[in-house]
């Protein structure tokens, strides 16, 4: 939603080239094009997403540099998912909390055997 309420919104417009089941995995460090991303899969009941809940940066902002040297940032837009969830200092809830190690080697043991993927 930009600052004078006008929603942007896309529509699929082709089928899904691929229907196998999918699993996001997130984590506390999971931001912006990332969440909306997950959050997408997740509102539209293409993915399950597994792991902790996502940082929660929902702000579209532009920088622009002062004459003094300084700089200031301007929200111009706020990101939502699909299902219009305003995810800024929220993130997006995981379907299944399980916290994975950031240094594990095979990612797929971060998913829990009982998962139901969708």
């Amino acid at each position: 939603t930009g600052r004078n309420g006008v929603e942007d919104e896309y529509q699929q417009r082709f089928p899904p080239r691929f229907k196998e089941p999918l699993v996001v995995l997130v984590n506390k460090n999971t931001a912006s094009a990332a969440e909306i991303l997950a959050g997408a899969l997740k509102d539209n009941g293409r993915a399950t997403v597994v792991g902790e809940q996502t940082f929660g940066k929902g702000l579209v902002q532009t920088l622009t540099e002062l004459q003094d040297g300084s700089g200031v940032a301007v929200t111009i837009s706020t990101y939502e998912t699909p299902g219009h969830i305003n995810i800024n200092k929220v993130g997006i809830s995981p379907d299944v909390k399980n916290a994975c190690p950031i240094d594990v080697e095979d990612v797929v043991s971060c998913i829990p055997e009982d998962t139901v993927w969708r």
